[in-house]
């Protein structure tokens, strides 16, 4: 609201002196030296609004009939209007009878709505509507986010602190509509965002009646000098010596922090996830398992105690045990999702393989996984591949067992452990399974040209080959 000052003058001069007399903080710490501005500011309110608005704070009737408003007053409010048990307001500025009161920051009703409003504090206190404001407000936000498999989830801790941001409102007049700018710094003297303004219900206030929080005359001066110093930077004048107009109104809006823990317990085993932030905007957070990683609102237990997203648990098949997905493994040999020290590694295929799914190939006597087996001959000994007599592999065994050089016609191939060489003669074939880290023979065969009949070869006929 702003312009001329209404009937009662001297009155209203009164009324205009205490309601400074509670903004001196402001009104010292920047003396004017050029023409005072009204600050620019995206947080508009028609001053009508915030009349309704204040009425509706103080819990005074106002009564609105085409365009006009009737407020009736207590006994003690009568003074500042001549004795009057109701006055008339003009709402929508097109009315000039003398009977109405100014919508005017200066007449004698603005000054006393002011008055009324701050009840004899240097500042309005406030706070945003419908934030929660007690713990048991933010426990039921936020366990319900939560699945907790056989168990559950509570809080361990949680602390609710008020942190006060700073509403100062300027009267201005925007195209012939009187209104409200209200420019807000928060707690720790920074601008506010227009996300966290509208976040935070910043625009949605209601007064705290009783029991308001403290603050001391120290930290509200120093507040408001920030404040100050905003307005001056959000003004449309870009003199650096520009003053700002006196506020309206000095407000408080105490806005809750909280912080805490959650904690979660299924059987003996617990886990907890920390939460901090405004009250207003909390959301419950993802819990993040430090054994796999996953990002969850749903918990479980492994048999062994640990928790994690129930979606990286499951049961071994060997042991029926209730494990972390990353501690199994599919057997190659019958695709069962099993923990690894229930298997081995298969030397032909390189994947685990669960120990009683394992049998001796027929041809190279090495113990594979069933899976690689075609009839009873491994995979390896199926794919022998035709070798040079210098090939390093063979170099190398030769080098240790020279009487193999009398052979010619060689095959090889390899596992995980060992090397599988196959060579022919006119009447025979030979077979030498190799360690590939000792190149000692692990074992030694012959069969005819026409048999398919591996005969193991030891003791003297096994030197006579090798040596």
């Amino acid at each position: 609201m702003g312009g001329n000052p209404g009937e009662n003058t001297s009155h209203a001069s009164d009324l205009n002196r205490n309601v400074q007399l509670r903004h001196s903080p402001v009104s010292t710490l920047f003396p004017s030296k050029t023409e005072p501005v009204v600050p620019e500011s995206k947080h508009r309110e028609p001053a009508v609004e915030f009349v309704r608005w204040a009425l509706a704070q103080l819990q005074i009737e106002l009564r609105e009939i085409r365009g006009h408003g009737y407020v009736r007053l207590a006994g003690t409010d009568q003074a500042a209007f001549d004795g009057k048990a109701e006055i008339e307001l003009s709402l929508n500025d097109s009315s000039s009878l003398e009977s109405c009161e100014s919508l005017d920051w200066d007449g004698r009703f603005g000054l006393w709505l002011c008055k009324r409003l701050l009840a004899g504090a240097p500042a309005l206190h406030l706070r945003p509507s419908g934030q929660p404001g007690a713990v048991k407000d933010i426990s039921e936000h936020l366990l319900k986010a939560y699945r907790v498999d056989g168990g559950n989830v509570h809080l361990s801790g949680c602390q609710l602190t008020d942190y006060p941001f700073l509403r100062l409102s300027f009267a201005a007049n925007d195209n012939g509509d009187r209104c409200l700018r209200h420019l807000f710094v928060a707690h720790d003297g920074s601008s506010v965002s227009e996300k966290l303004v509208d976040g935070l219900c910043l625009l949605k206030l209601e007064r705290i009646e009783t029991l308001t929080p403290r603050i001391d005359d120290a930290t509200l001066g120093t507040l408001i000098s920030a404040g100050r110093r905003a307005a001056a930077k959000m003004s449309t004048l870009r003199d650096p010596a520009a003053s700002v107009v006196e506020p309206v109104l000095i407000s408080l809006v105490w806005v809750k922090q909280v912080s805490g823990q959650l904690q979660f317990t299924i059987g003996n085993a617990t886990s907890t996830l920390p939460f901090s932030g405004w009250a207003k905007l909390l959301q419950a957070q993802p819990f993040v398992a430090s054994q796999s990683g996953a990002i969850t609102f749903h918990l479980a237990a492994t048999d062994d105690g640990r928790i994690d997203a129930a979606d990286q648990i499951a049961t071994c098949q060997q042991s029926a045990r209730r494990v972390l997905l990353q501690d199994l493994v599919t057997c190659s040999a019958t695709q069962k999702q099993v923990l690894a020290e229930f298997t081995q590694i298969c030397a032909v295929s390189g994947q685990p393989t669960l120990r009683t799914e394992f049998a001796n190939c027929s041809v190279c006597r090495q113990p594979v996984s069933k899976a690689v087996l075609d009839g009873t001959i491994c995979r390896a000994c199926h794919a022998l591949v035709k070798i040079k007599k210098d090939d390093p592999r063979l170099v190398w065994i030769v080098g240790e067992h020279p009487g193999l050089d009398r052979w010619n016609n060689w095959q090889l191939a390899e596992t995980q452990h060992v090397y599988i060489v196959r060579a022919n003669s006119l009447l025979k074939r030979l077979l030498v399974v190799v360690d590939k880290e000792t190149l000692a023979v692990r074992h030694l065969a012959s069969a005819s040209r026409i048999s398919s009949n591996w005969l193991p070869l030891a003791g003297a006929d096994a030197t006579t080959l090798l040596d």
